[in-house]
């Protein structure tokens, strides 16, 4: 059923064309031909590596994100009119919104001004009080789930990892693939493991009114576990523009729950921001405040920040010994990983390849066609750096297709093939203006007990191919964005 258009859902709703695309999923614009009106209508497309008990489990939710949208009687939650079951999915049908979103609105016109962002918070509070009310948490605050309406409205939408405060979560809940999220606006006590509470969602609306006045997420960084140790530490750098706005969203993003903002005293001051009887200028106050430095003890949020990082430090330990030549330096000061340059000319159009890279001292190096390869010692990690051409995801596109059509990869599982925004590229990717373009191709082969993960990316003229033992890919991973960050193309 999918894309076919011609024949409606359910014998009534005609799908028409896409409206938006998610991680999994996509929303159509579609028309209901029984009550001749158009609708939104949710598709969840599950990726082929989730398991039978996986795909029961998104698909419940799915369900239950419908019937917690549904309960909510309020303006600023998208109207929910029918759920379809069909291709044994799921299908929410909702009313359809001329909107966009507000990391759409950031991205475009860049940051709000703060009577502007003020009211934006005041609905998505508002919102928030009434899924809390009905016993709901929505989880999963952010600029990509706030729509702003043609007509004026502001939603809160995807009530997609909304749960029941007084439900206890069945094993079978457990999150499908880590933490669940934007990384970036996960609240401290959720990247540590521990049950949301109402003030979690108002944490996150913290760092959704900070990323809307500044333009930047106050804890995204270049990868995720970056961004989760940002918010264990509570590290972002002090609001400039955020004029009154400033007391709210630190308010807000205090690391400790109970000594968070309270809901009403922020409906409060948003308020009064939205009156311009805040305590400051309201528009276009560039005031920085100085950044409070921790002194004396510990607070308790901090050291249990440590405690979070020591237990990855001792999980990187116990993964095993072979990462420390990775991390040691002699006493000699000679590192373990050492530069290579590499310099000549490149087959086809692609000019001279010309740059410099870090890799892990022993490595084996060999010529691979028109770039280079290194090998570790064991012979199961492999790092190689390919002059390519052409547009960066549609190349890649274009490669898996072939690899499926040539059975080249036994036992493949797709985990992501994606465009990277700027800002979640490491150094190597980030382009210099010749190159708009970056995507990442990330996958897993072989058979259960010997699964190879392999990293595929491209940008500004070249392909990074990393792969490792799947069981070994955490740690892996993190060096070769060491090895990423050292690149350096002349």
């Amino acid at each position: 059923m999918g894309g076919d258009r011609w024949i409606p859902l359910a014998r009534r709703y005609r799908l028409l064309s896409v409206a938006g695309r998610g991680g999994m999923g996509v929303v159509w614009r579609a028309h209901d031909e029984m009550l001749d009106r158009d609708v939104a209508v949710k598709e969840v497309r599950l990726p082929e590596r989730f398991t039978q008990g996986e795909r029961r489990l998104l698909c419940r939710r799915l369900i239950e994100e419908a019937r917690a949208t549904a309960a909510l009687r309020h303006p600023g939650v998208v109207d929910v009119h029918d759920v379809v079951i069909e291709d044994g999915r799921p299908w929410i049908v909702m009313e359809f919104l001329r909107a966009r979103s507000l990391h759409q609105e950031i991205a475009e016109n860049g940051p709000l001004r703060v009577e502007r962002a003020a009211r934006i918070g005041q609905s998505v509070l508002s919102v928030l009080n009434a899924a809390h009310e009905a016993g709901i948490l929505h989880r999963d605050v952010k600029p990509s789930n706030v729509l702003l309406c043609d007509d004026g409205r502001i939603l809160l939408t995807d009530f997609g990892l909304a749960v029941h405060m007084d439900r206890t979560q069945e094993p079978e809940e457990t999150l499908v693939a880590g933490i669940e999220g934007s990384p970036a606006y996960l609240p401290p006590e959720r990247v540590r493991g521990e049950p949301g509470v109402r003030a979690s969602d108002l944490w996150s609306l913290g760092a959704t009114l900070y990323t809307a006045v500044e333009g930047v997420s106050p804890f995204l960084r270049g990868h995720a576990l970056a961004s989760m140790l940002a918010v264990l530490l509570g590290d972002y750098a002090p609001p400039a523009r955020a004029g009154a706005l400033t007391p709210v969203i630190e308010g807000l993003l205090r690391q400790d729950p109970g000594h968070r903002l309270r809901a009403v005293d922020a409906a409060r001051m948003l308020g009064e921001i939205r009156m311009g009887t805040g305590p400051e200028t309201a528009a276009g106050t560039t005031r920085p405040r100085p950044r409070a430095a921790p002194r004396g003890p510990l607070t308790r949020g901090r050291l249990r920040a440590v405690a979070c990082m020591g237990l990855v430090a001792t999980a990187a330990v116990v993964l095993g010994a072979w990462s420390a030549r990775w991390d040691s330096v002699a006493k000699s000061g000679d590192s373990a990983m050492v530069t290579y340059r590499e310099a000549g000319e490149a087959s086809g159009s692609l000019g001279y390849i010309d740059y410099s890279v870090d890799v892990p001292r022993g490595w084996r190096r060999e010529e691979y066609g028109a770039g280079v390869q290194w090998t570790d010692p064991r012979g199961d990690r492999l790092l190689r750096i390919m002059p390519i051409g052409g547009d960066p995801l549609a190349g890649l596109r274009a490669t898996e297709f072939e690899a499926a059509e040539s059975g080249g990869y036994p036992g493949y599982r797709l985990l992501r093939l994606e465009a990277l925004p700027p800002g979640d590229r490491p150094a190597a990717l980030r382009t210099d203006g010749t190159d708009e373009t970056a995507a990442e191709w990330e996958f897993t082969w072989g058979t259960r007990g010997d699964r190879m993960h392999v990293l595929r990316s491209r940008a500004a003229g070249y392909e990074f191919t990393f792969s490792a033992p799947d069981s070994r890919w955490t740690p892996s991973h993190r060096h070769y964005e060491r090895v990423l960050e050292s690149f350096r193309s002349e």
